[in-house]
């Protein structure tokens, strides 16, 4: 609307201004308006509405602005034609200008109004006729008959104009209306695709049932279906179809080269659209013996940014589908398509991450598990070895009332319980309570300890603090023993070293033998020790096969 504004303003400048002539007078309203007071103000008015009229299009004004040429008209070309009563061509025709103009900017309301201010205009014009325009005489019997078919035609052009008003308006109307059934389509199967994606829909199934939603929701589609590109073969291999035909089609893992002489070889090399019209000498179209029926096809791009992805074909029995103004709406349909499968694709791989993480996890929570058993049987294994050494060396009794310190291998029942239940046991009696602890090396319980308190059980925090010190005390013995390990290892090393050196000071093979017997004497308390060299004798049996 701001280009019309703009441009019927600037011609009613120029028409006005520098060279339109008016009636008989042979005249611009620039060359009249010194000697005329009306078309003084008129030529002012007009300026003024005009610059106006320009500065409200301008800062966007629109609705404003287009009174404007409407205004400078009736100001301009109908206050000349009022000035000679509507009695010539030239100054009835200026009212039809200025109908056809509010028809123009004004529509239907505005087209009313002016046209109801032009009849007015016209009635005051022929009541105030004289007979006489510019010294000529005009006889009342010719000028009131073209009064009034004037008004007649004023009339008659008006509903013209507001018929087709009127007609314009149903269309855009109804063009708005069936743009926001397919906004709605639109949106309704790009929901549901998102829905299923949502609830972890595999992505066949997603395909699947999106070209179902596609035939169903357009009634000129028949048969859709989604190729999808193969990057190791660079074939467009066919992702999900509708119908009997779609099933049989996926049967075969039905595939067009990319690049190929077809339409959907066409649309995943090109990246571009493509409409194919049967029978038609420039289209690439090929009859599909299981779609006979195919009038038009057409095939639109799914991409990811600028990489195709794959291709959503739609065929229509019907030879006016696919029209200009529904391509938009298709191709949305495709890039939200080509969304969707890159989000379901996406999907399944964070998916199939996951569970290899969780494999992984698994494995190394099993790992930790043998680990720890290996661990416990170890440490169980070297504990009752040390503790089978040791004997009764490995426990105290402390009574610090009567200051005694005794070593006894005796188990109260508390002590029992706290090493059985692998839990802190205390017991009131009459003289205050009894605390046994379990003492852990690696998880495992290796004895426990007990002590009397007087009063009542620990609280929490005693509690803990007791626990606390029992892990440190399961630590301190574990390191003490492992001192022990090592220096009995040194221990062995150290006579293994002096054996073998010894070994290695002799000259001879008896001198060899006897020290190694000695050596075993020394370091493990042999009595006796034999040592031969070379095999053992062969038996010999009798002839009776008995030896």
């Amino acid at each position: 609307m701001t280009a019309p504004i703009t441009a019927i303003t600037m011609l009613m400048f120029i028409g006005f201004f520098a060279f339109v002539p008016f009636g008989t007078l042979h005249a611009t309203l620039l060359q009249l308006a010194p000697y005329s007071a009306p078309i003084l103000i008129a030529f002012v008015s007009v300026v003024g509405l005009g610059i106006a009229t320009l500065v409200l299009t301008r800062i966007g004004r629109i609705r404003i602005a287009s009174i404007g040429p409407v205004v400078m008209w009736y100001l301009s070309g109908v206050s000349l034609g009022f000035l000679q009563n509507f009695a010539l061509n030239t100054a009835g025709a200026s009212l039809l200008v200025l109908i056809i103009n509010a028809g123009l900017f004004l529509r239907v309301r505005g087209l009313l109004i002016t046209a109801g201010v032009a009849l007015i205009t016209l009635l005051v014009g022929a009541l105030s006729f004289t007979g006489t325009l510019q010294g000529a005489t005009i006889p009342l019997e010719t000028y009131i008959p073209n009064t009034i078919a004037l008004g007649g035609i004023l009339i008659g052009v008006t509903l013209l104009i507001y018929l087709f008003l009127r007609s314009v308006r149903l269309d855009q109307t109804e063009s708005e209306v069936r743009a926001n059934e397919e906004r709605f389509k639109l949106a309704n199967v790009t929901t549901q695709i998102a829905q299923r994606i949502s609830r972890r829909v595999a992505l066949a199934d997603l395909l699947s049932s999106a070209v179902e939603d596609i035939r169903n929701s357009y009634s000129d589609i028949y048969h859709a279906q989604i190729f999808l590109i193969n990057e190791h073969t660079r074939e467009a291999e066919l992702a999900a179809s509708t119908g009997d035909v779609g099933k049989m089609l996926l049967g075969r893992h039905h595939s067009l080269p990319v690049g190929s002489q077809s339409v959907i070889g066409t649309v995943t090399s090109s990246g571009d659209l493509v409409i194919a019209r049967a029978g038609s000498a420039e289209t690439i179209h090929r009859r599909n013996e299981f779609l006979p029926d195919t009038v038009v096809e057409a095939a639109y791009p799914l991409k990811i940014g600028a990489t195709v992805i794959g291709a959503l074909d739609l065929q229509s029995r019907i030879p006016g589908a696919f029209a200009e103004g529904e391509l938009p709406i298709f191709q949305s349909l495709a890039d939200n398509i080509a969304v969707s499968i890159d989000n379901a694709r996406l999907f399944e791989q964070t998916e199939q991450r996951l569970q290899e993480n969780q494999r992984l996890i698994e494995q190394m929570r099993s790992a930790v598990r043998e680990v720890e058993r290996l661990n416990r049987e170890l440490t169980e294994q070297v504990w009752t070895e040390y503790l089978g050494s040791k004997g009764s060396q490995l426990s105290v009794d402390l009574d610090f009332s009567n200051n005694l310190v005794r070593r006894t291998e005796d188990w109260t029942p508390t002590l029992n319980e706290a090493m059985a239940s692998n839990q802190v046991v205390q017991k009131q009696t009459r003289d205050g309570v009894i605390v046994s602890v379990p003492l852990r090396v690696r998880g495992l319980v290796i004895g426990a300890m007990e002590f009397e308190l007087a009063g009542e059980v620990l609280a929490p925090e005693d509690a803990d603090m007791v626990e606390a010190v029992a892990e440190r005390l399961g630590l301190a013995v574990e390191s003490t023993r492992l001192f022990d390990e090592s220096r009995r290892v040194a221990q062995r090393e150290s006579m293994l070293n002096e054996i073998g050196s010894r070994l290695q000071r002799t000259n001879s093979i008896d001198s060899v033998l006897t020290e190694a017997a000695r050596g075993l004497q020394n370091s493990l308390g042999a009595s006796r020790v034999a040592i031969r060299l070379g095999p053992p004798p062969k038996v010999i049996t009798n002839g009776g096969g008995g030896s």
